[in-house]
């Protein structure tokens, strides 16, 4: 029962994303006193002007400094455990985030109680940020938990109250505050207290309550996201076991064409090869759908990626071009090449993800521009990552398309209006696959190869790091 009572892991809280939360709040915890660090020390050097300009005004600033310093040191210590924490629970570790988030409070009320005795006690007018330890606390910690802390807060302070008004211990003011002093004010005292006890444990229930909801809102999204990516999943397994089958019939089917084109069952007349030759286009542009379904559906079933080595961009881009060469020549595209990297670019990456990505860029720019078009590559070296710049003088992305491109199946208006045909994969392979390389693609149309209202042209900028981490 008193594990049960006393538990710092309710069973409500016990998932996965709310560890990962709870280190993020953990740090925005650390980074919050490095804030009030910063604000006690302009407040003791406000008290400390006051105290030079006002005679009447007066206090011990030394005490207050001490505690500043410590605070600052332990918040460093803290800061340190926090890096080196894992980001999710382990039962194994007697040390975890709760417990780090209980050890920050604790310390963070003694501090505070230090600080409001040298700052006048009872009449200290940073008395009431209790409250907001009380309610940081609450989003961390279990309402049994702080109801436990908040008592001790009380117990605590009256008695220290008690023995400042029975001189037991001497009442460190701040002189020139109160023209009376009410420390010694039974009355006030009483009132005090039975106001401060009724906010702080009301404080308590009020964020503890909220904070309950939002962490089960939260797991039921997780379980529903979860729910949601599993279907995913079995949706493209299905897909790539039914696209798979039929790919095998067609290929079959181009391999009689093939047969029949080069006179292998027979000759072909003339009057017939031309529509042979268009069926095989046909069944060539399927299998290249299929394909680029299939790499899909096996991107979407894939969480990480395996074989990274190092690869250069420009030998990427060089193949790259060679592959395309006589489409670019046919169309008299300008195409040009610079790097301004010294080296020949190396990034690590995984070499068939990273070609299919930047091959389909490339390949997308030459498709969507038109004759005598122009098409500029350059990569530029900025220290940790690389700059991959694709830009055409092309027909363009409309500026309400422009955040749809990367959808799957979705073709622009433009491209469906002059025909130009497409299975709408190739963006959303892209951006998967530069996800999972953890860089960034974005996307500007009209850009700045644009020579008229009819070629706006588009570029599409890639940020690469050079280093890859599986993290």
């Amino acid at each position: 029962m008193a594990d049960t009572f006393f538990t710092l892991i309710p069973e409500r809280i016990q998932y996965d994303q709310f560890w990962i939360e709870l280190k993020k709040r953990n740090h925005w915890l650390i980074m919050l006193r490095y804030g009030a660090v910063v604000m006690q020390i302009s407040l003791i050097i406000f008290l400390y002007i006051l105290d030079n300009v006002m005679p009447r005004f007066g206090f011990n600033s030394l005490p207050l400094w001490i505690i500043t310093a410590v605070i600052f040191g332990y918040n460093i210590v803290f800061h340190r455990i926090s890096i080196a924490m894992p980001e999710l629970y382990q039962s194994q570790k007697k040390f975890h985030s709760l417990h780090l988030s209980m050890l920050q409070i604790i310390l963070d009320i003694i501090a505070l109680m230090l600080f409001i005795y040298f700052t006048g006690g009872v009449e200290s007018p940073i008395f009431f940020f209790y409250i907001f330890h009380v309610i940081i606390g609450s989003l961390f910690l279990t309402d049994r938990i702080m109801a436990i802390i908040v008592s001790w807060v009380m117990l605590t302070s009256i008695a220290g109250a008690l023995m400042e008004y029975n001189h037991i211990i001497p009442h460190q003011g701040i002189a020139g505050i109160h023209v009376f002093p009410l420390y010694n004010n039974t009355s006030f005292m009483v009132g005090h207290f039975i106001f401060f006890g009724l906010t702080l444990y009301l404080s308590i229930y009020l964020t503890n309550s909220i904070a309950k909801q939002l962490y089960q809102r939260e797991r039921s999204l997780t379980q529903a996201y979860n729910d949601l990516e599993n279907a995913e999943k079995s949706k493209s397994r299905y897909v790539f076991s039914v696209v798979h089958d039929l790919k095998t019939p067609i290929a079959a089917s181009m391999t009689y064409l093939d047969m029949m084109l080069d006179g292998t069952l027979g000759e072909v007349r003339s009057e017939h090869l031309r529509p042979l030759e268009r069926i095989k286009y046909r069944l060539s542009g399927a299998v290249k759908t299929i394909n680029d379904i299939l790499f899909f559906s096996k991107l979407k079933l894939e969480s990480g990626i395996n074989n990274i080595s190092e690869v250069s961009l420009i030998s990427v881009f060089d193949e790259i071009y060679l592959d395309h060469r006589i489409l670019i020549n046919t169309k008299n595209i300008k195409y040009t090449f610079n790097c301004d990297s010294g080296d020949d670019a190396i990034i690590q990456a995984e070499p068939k993800l990273l070609q299919l990505a930047l091959s389909n860029l490339v390949s997308n720019a030459i498709k969507y521009t038109e004759q005598d078009g122009i098409i500029e590559v350059v990569i530029n070296d900025l220290k940790e990552l690389y700059l991959i710049s694709i830009a055409d003088n092309g027909i363009g992305i409309p500026a309400e398309e422009k955040e749809k491109i990367f959808q799957d199946f979705y073709r622009t208006s433009l491209s469906k209006k002059k025909g130009i045909e497409g299975t709408g994969l190739g963006m959303s392979i892209v951006l998967q696959v530069i996800q999972k390389l953890h860089g960034e693609i974005l996307v500007e149309s009209p850009c700045y190869l644009a020579t008229d209202e009819n070629r706006p042209g588009t570029r599409f900028i890639v940020r690469l790091p050079k280093i890859y981490s599986a993290l």
